[in-house]
């Protein structure tokens, strides 16, 4: 092993994994194209629905879909 391959570290995900039912603010939010900021402006309005837990923010994903009317195709 190179001494390039050895200083690697592995890569963190981008994305929390919240669960098959869960999303995370910024990935609803992208799914309509907003960014990070307007997306939690959007939560702050209501009109991205959210579960919260203490800090954790997770927004619901049948209920998310059914909003913006991605479950239909299925």
């Amino acid at each position: 092993m190179s001494k390039a391959q050895k200083k690697l570290k592995p890569q963190k995900p981008k994305y929390r994994n919240r669960g098959p039912h869960g999303l995370s603010v910024v990935e609803a939010g992208a799914m309509i194209g907003l960014g990070r900021n307007a997306s939690y402006e959007a939560v702050k309005n209501k009109q991205i629905p959210v579960i919260e837990i203490g800090s954790l923010k997770i927004v619901p994903r049948a209920k998310w879909l059914q909003m913006i009317g991605a479950d239909d195709a299925a």
